[in-house]
């Protein structure tokens, strides 16, 4: 099997361009932009694979390629409020029937569901390979339970958003001093989930999510939770937007950022649906409270 970097990039905002435009005018801005991903694979000497709704599957012989293509592709100027997102990894794939399989494409489409817009996420081992200059754009994020992988994998941030243009939610303990979140409870549709740190959920309407929500105002891949550095983090993929809803009754709409959560509480996946309880996604911590910063 042949050794290779894998590359997954995802458009992010098509809902809201079919919600905004009509079906035909819509389909054609993400044909353009899809079009202009398999373009700047090629430029970078990468391997197009296949086309699957918002996302392009492709591969690099060099993990360099792979990152100035994704590079190339979150600082485009692309059509609107849409954007790109990415994920990479490397090891041996194997190609069949014009399709490749194996861990690295996995692991490589659950970064990409964990990647917020214009972001690039990427592992360890694919990090290990970069040239210096590659490895100086990147921020380590934390260690990450990946589904699949047996060991936490290091995980590696590039994004083309200026940090200091987002929200900062400050936390602070109930009773002065520093704890953290060690897990996470996680209810839905009398379903339960159990998350630690360095471990992650994707939530949304396809199937190939770990909570799957299907509502109609549920984006396709609409939200990631994850427990980093010890604190549970909520990441809006969506067009729609979500809401968090705690147990003191206060509310935040989150669209396309992150927020912390703590306590317990209540997540509505879309800004304007009706909020009854048994339609959201139900979210449980210890020991920290919110304290709300302005956007």
């Amino acid at each position: 099997m042949p050794f290779a970097c894998v590359l997954i990039s995802d458009i992010t905002g098509s809902t809201q361009l079919y919600e905004a435009e009509n079906d035909a005018d819509a389909l054609d801005q993400i044909t353009v932009v899809l079009n202009r991903m398999r373009q700047i694979i090629e430029q970078f000497d990468g391997h197009c694979v296949k086309s699957q709704g918002d996302d392009v599957l492709s591969y690099f012989d060099q993990p360099d390629s792979a990152f100035h293509a994704a590079q190339t592709m979150i600082h485009e100027d692309w059509y609107g409020a849409l954007s790109v997102h990415v994920g990479m990894y490397v090891g041996d794939i194997m190609a069949q029937d014009g399709d490749i399989y194996g861990r690295p494409v996995n692991t490589a489409a659950r970064l990409a569901a964990m990647a917020k817009p214009g972001e690039i996420l990427l592992g360890d081992d694919c990090f290990d390979l970069l040239e210096p200059t590659s490895k100086r754009q990147l921020a380590m994020i934390g260690e990450m339970q990946l589904k699949g992988k047996k060991d936490p994998t290091r995980v590696y941030s590039c994004s083309a958003v200026d940090m200091s243009d987002k929200t900062v939610i400050t936390i602070i303990p109930q009773n002065g001093q520093t704890k953290q979140t060690e897990a996470a409870r996680l209810t839905y549709n009398d379903q339960n989930w159990r998350i630690g740190e360095g471990e992650a959920l994707a939530i949304g309407r396809s199937d190939d999510n770990d909570i799957v929500m299907e509502h109609a105002w549920v984006s396709r891949k609409h939200a990631v939770v994850s427990v980093r550095r010890g604190q549970l983090e909520f990441t809006d993929h969506s067009s729609t937007g979500s809401v968090v809803q705690t147990d003191e009754g206060k509310e935040i709409s989150i669209h396309r950022r992150a927020t912390l959560l703590n306590g317990s509480g209540l997540i509505f996946l879309g800004s304007g649906v009706r909020k009854e309880k048994s339609s959201a996604l139900t979210f449980d911590t210890q020991d920290m409270r919110i304290q709300y910063a302005s956007d």
